[in-house]
């Protein structure tokens, strides 16, 4: 356990280490912040410093979470009702009555612990891979691949088929989630010693 959280928290920070290098050559570029897609450059100004500064409150913050669900957390394994499909897991596990799992997009869990738990081991799978996203972009744009150039004339804005691929990526690896620990439940009810 302690070298898959270790081997995630490495290729975490790779990947961010990646993104920066890959910014930081239109950054500091004449006019390199104008063409910046990061929402806090474009919207909000923020300059490198503390891009770095927000970057590694969010690597901290994403990597402790992701530490409690892999050390800390342990799935509801018994509910007053029995879950039969992973949505009703899913809805038990947050909101603790079977029929609830539309809210889990939007709604405040009854039951934090979960949330947190598996939002660490979702968001920082994801921005490994949007790390990596961003990366190919910003190199393929700055180094002026030609089948890059081609594949942007087609998308034309590439940042909406990135930021869809994070989406859908994020929601693959919750189901992913979801799934797994579904099985360990059902598991756990044939066999309650099964942790």
């Amino acid at each position: 356990m302690k070298i898959k959280y270790i081997s995630i928290i490495l290729l975490l920070l790779f990947a961010r280490g990646c993104d920066f290098y890959s910014t930081s050559l239109w950054f500091f570029q004449p006019g390199g912040m104008e063409d910046e897609m990061n929402p806090l450059t474009r919207y909000f100004n923020v300059g490198w410093n503390g891009l770095i500064a927000v970057n590694i409150l969010v690597v901290i913050g994403i990597s402790l979470l992701y530490y409690y669900y892999e050390f800390r957390y342990q799935p509801v394994s018994q509910f007053t009702n029995a879950a039969r499909t992973r949505k009703e897991y899913a809805s038990l596990l947050y909101f603790n009555t079977p029929n609830q799992f539309y809210k889990t997009m939007y709604g405040r869990p009854i039951h934090r612990k979960p949330f947190y738990a598996q939002t660490g081991y979702v968001l920082i799978r994801t921005i490994i891979f949007v790390s990596f996203l961003a990366t190919i972009h910003n190199l393929c744009q700055y180094y002026n691949v030609w089948w890059y150039n081609i594949f942007r004339s087609i998308v034309i804005r590439p940042h909406y088929m990135i930021a869809g691929l994070s989406l859908l990526f994020l929601i693959f690896t919750y189901r992913l989630l979801l799934i797994k620990e579904f099985e360990k439940y059902k598991k756990s009810i044939h066999n309650p010693s099964v942790p």
